[in-house]
């Protein structure tokens, strides 16, 4: 086996290298910003001699491939725990070496700046990965192709041999192997071989520590931004380690979905995205892709570019022999590794034919129906073992999925009635258009939820944040709740909502306490409550008083631009022999006008402007009602109040009952 193996790296060997988490974080914020960050994200990746490598060799632009980028980002593994220290060491090594070879550059105007920066920056790729796969030499091998003449490889190289031996070579060889001498020995300034080395670029000893100086001084600010520390971490990651990943997960298999999107259909586009995502995430260069064929053997197809040579092979399906047809019979893919006695010698032509060592099959459902295998050239061992590959696999087989066939007319009689969405006077919303707006919403909602169990766990058990962070989870599983509900509006009937024993003066205090950082206080609104505790639980839905109380609120702050008073109560009331529970919203604002108070309940078009609907009240009287409740109003100039009238749990004719019941 090792006589068929060549020293050139991998580019899947360098997805396992370990990478700056605080490049990455920032990286990921930049890259949120958009194409105006671009420069920015450029920069930023470049500190990390992992990610500007990998971002070098993909044919990806910034603006046009923003999801492959994210996902990219989110899956890279990043130093953690006690392996901190090691990797902070190497990192400050190649951005002293990177900086300094720069500045060197610079000054003697010999070779391009950014060459020198990335041979300085890569001089020692090698100890980034946590296997023995990567080598010094095969990172050379490597960073030859970088450059026509191969001169960031040789500097990368020789970078440490003695000066005395680089004195006739190339500038860039001398420039990096002068600038990690300075950066890794003490009293490199003082030494006869490094004023030697100077001297050929006319430089003193002086202007080289001056350099020096400069160099360490950038080092330790980017390590300060990047949150690099000398010291080992003393806790234990694993749990957080272990919520990472799943946030990574969840938010690189939406990244994907937001890439594939891009498919317009056609096999074709779709299997280019697939090659895409295969350079970028798995480092696997070189693929294709086989299909039954009509005579019923496998043959090479034209969605995946591949050499010519590949079409004169036809492989019968009942070949145990080959690692293609052994991956459609066991739906499941199968390795192959060139030198193995018993394998197939069309495997090893295939092999051969894409410059891989090793490959794997990977059963692959096309467009017509038919399963494929899909070919990839030395993809990491453990493949098809990743969730990020089955996040592939599911995107690139939902983008060639057929589009579905509109559902059969109900009858007239069996229709459900549907009320139209409307954006405005005759201007319907359709409900395709409402169904993919709401299958897209969920998105991001996993995301934020995840991204709070994460801060959750960085942040240990500070009570007050953690109770923040509890509002901030149940508000994101409240709109999630609320999404499902149009769905099960459009699609069937809704079933029966479960009820609970809620305290009605718990939803207020939760509200105010939600609301307080983000609306009341910004806003320059005083908030009041006055809660009586002789108001008893009550079985209702929770989500929806809540609602109903944030509409109001924020209505309420609106109405108060330079700032107000607003005053929630709660109290016990008897209405016609009956028992109720009454909530007052008031506000110090204008008042309503009086043609806006004629019409407050009813849907018209917002006059806030902006994307004020002009639906609030009209969904919240709806809710309250819901609740088997009342909303009225009443507003004059000095303000104005908002009344929701609850029927109380001793109530013996109000229609509800409970399903379920908990505390709160």
């Amino acid at each position: 086996m090792g006589e068929l193996s060549n020293n050139l790296l991998k580019i899947s060997e360098l997805t396992a290298c370990r990478c700056v988490p605080g490049v990455v974080a920032e990286a990921l914020e930049l890259l949120m910003r958009g194409g105006a960050a671009q420069a920015e994200f450029a920069a930023c990746v470049r500190c990390d001699p992992v990610l500007a490598l990998r971002l070098r060799l993909l044919p990806v632009d910034f603006g046009a491939q923003p999801g492959l980028l994210r996902a990219l980002l989110l899956t890279a593994p990043v130093a953690t725990g006690a392996a901190q220290a090691g990797h902070s060491s190497r990192w400050r090594q190649s951005i002293g070496v990177a900086h300094l070879a720069q500045a060197l550059s610079a000054r003697s105007g010999t070779v391009d700046a950014d060459a020198a920066w990335v041979a300085g920056l890569a001089h020692n790729l090698a100890d980034y990965s946590d296997t023995d796969r990567v080598s010094a030499a095969q990172v050379a091998d490597w960073l030859g192709t970088l450059d026509s003449d191969g001169w960031v490889g040789d500097a990368v190289r020789y970078h440490a041999e003695p000066l005395a031996r680089g004195r006739a070579a190339h500038p860039l060889v001398r420039i990096v192997q002068l600038a990690y001498q300075l950066v890794s020995r003490a009293d490199a300034v003082d030494s006869v071989d490094v004023r030697a080395a100077l001297a050929v670029l006319q430089m003193g000893a002086g202007e080289a520590a001056q350099l020096l100086s400069e160099s360490q001084v950038q080092a330790r600010q980017l390590a300060q931004r990047f949150g690099l520390t000398d010291a080992a971490a003393q806790t234990d990651g694993t749990g957080l380690d272990r919520l990472t990943r799943l946030y990574a997960a969840q938010a690189a298999q939406s990244a994907l979905h937001e890439y594939f999107r891009q498919s317009d259909g056609s096999s074709s586009h779709t299997f280019g995205l697939l090659q895409g995502s295969l350079r970028a995430l798995f480092g696997v260069e070189h693929a294709c892709l086989f299909a039954p064929a009509a005579d019923g053997t496998l043959r090479l197809t034209a969605l995946i570019r591949a050499d010519a040579g590949l079409r004169a092979l036809a492989i019968p399906p009942d070949d145990g022999h080959s690692a293609l047809p052994r991956a459609l019979a066991r739906n499941a893919p199968q390795p192959f590794e060139r030198g193995a006695l018993d394998a197939a010698l069309v495997d090893e032509q295939i092999a051969r034919l894409l410059g891989a060592t090793r490959l794997i099959c990977q059963p692959l459902a096309l467009r017509d129906g038919q399963m494929g295998v899909l070919v990839l050239g030395d993809a990491p061992p453990d493949l098809g073992m990743s969730p990020l590959w089955r996040s592939v696999l599911t995107q690139c087989h939902e983008a060639l999925r057929p589009p579905a066939a509109p559902a059969a007319t109900l009858p007239a009689a069996e229709a459900p009635v549907v009320p139209a969405v409307s954006a405005g006077p005759g201007d319907d919303i359709p409900r395709e258009r409402v169904r993919r707006a709401i299958h897209e919403v969920a998105n991001p909602l996993t995301i934020m939820r995840n991204y709070v169990n994460l801060l959750s766990d960085k942040l240990g058990a500070d009570s007050a944040v953690q109770r923040d962070l509890g509002i901030i989870g149940d508000e994101i599983e409240r709109v999630a709740r609320i999404v499902r509900g149009i769905t099960l509006t459009e699609d069937i009937a809704m079933p029966a909502a479960s009820l609970e024993l809620v305290s009605v003066n718990s939803v207020v205090s939760e509200l105010v306490r939600m609301a307080l950082g983000t609306l009341f206080t910004p806003n320059k609104v005083n908030v009041q409550i006055d809660l009586n505790p002789d108001v008893p639980p009550i079985p209702l839905q929770k989500d929806l008083l809540k609602q109903v109380l944030f509409n109001l609120a924020k209505n309420a702050v609106e109405a108060m631009q330079a700032g107000g008073h607003l005053k929630f109560i709660t109290r016990l009331v008897t209405i016609d022999g009956r028992r109720q529970i009454e909530i007052e919203v008031a506000d110090t604002g204008p008042g309503l006008p009086a043609e806006a108070a004629a019409h407050l309940f009813e849907p018209v078009v917002s006059a806030k402007g902006g994307d004020h609907a002009g639906l609030g009240l009209v969904i919240s009287r709806s809710l309250v009602e819901r609740l088997n409740g009342h909303l009225s109003c009443t507003s004059t100039p000095q303000g104005t109040r908002f009344l929701i009238r609850l029927p109380t749990l001793q109530n013996g004719q109000a229609p509800l009952t409970t399903t379920r019941y908990g505390s709160m």
